[in-house]
């Protein structure tokens, strides 16, 4: 059975985070390990992305590799944001009290068909419109298991 795993940009983000190690290796395991999986994001989480690697880093990526590592991540399955989306989230904001940015990344996920939504911003070990939310420790946790 095939999985779709939405990966927002706190998880993008830590495949060139040099201060997280754990982190960023379970990332890039993640990223790398994509048998029955089909891994997806949408085009906030990737400028999302792009800005924290470029200005938010305490060692910021060059344009160049950033600019590279943005379009290796268009390999991923990517959800437009649209104003039905948007307006989907609104709602989702409203009934969760949550931040519309992690409104839109539900809904993105929910509209694309995802089983997972792998984050670490928002609230782990839920489920969410049928989505089980989970940290990138925790996937990967949940992805040793099975493999056992």
């Amino acid at each position: 059975m095939s999985n779709r795993v939405f990966i927002d940009a706190s998880v993008l983000v830590k495949l060139f985070d040099d201060n997280a190690l754990v982190e960023q290796a379970a990332a890039r395991n993640l990223i790398g390990d994509v048998d029955n999986t089909t891994l997806v994001t949408s085009s906030l989480s990737i400028a999302d992305f792009y800005e924290e690697v470029t200005s938010k880093f305490s060692r910021n990526l060059e344009t160049v590799t950033a600019k590279q590592a943005l379009n290796d991540l268009t390999e991923l399955t990517i959800v437009q944001i649209d104003s039905d989306l948007v307006l989907a989230a609104t709602e989702t904001q409203t009934v969760l009290n949550i931040k519309m940015r992690e409104a839109v990344t539900i809904e993105a996920a929910f509209t694309s068909g995802c089983d997972f939504i792998v984050t670490e911003v928002l609230d782990q070990r839920h489920t969410v419109k049928g989505i089980h939310i989970r940290s990138l420790e925790e996937m990967m946790n949940d992805k040793e298991n099975a493999d056992d």
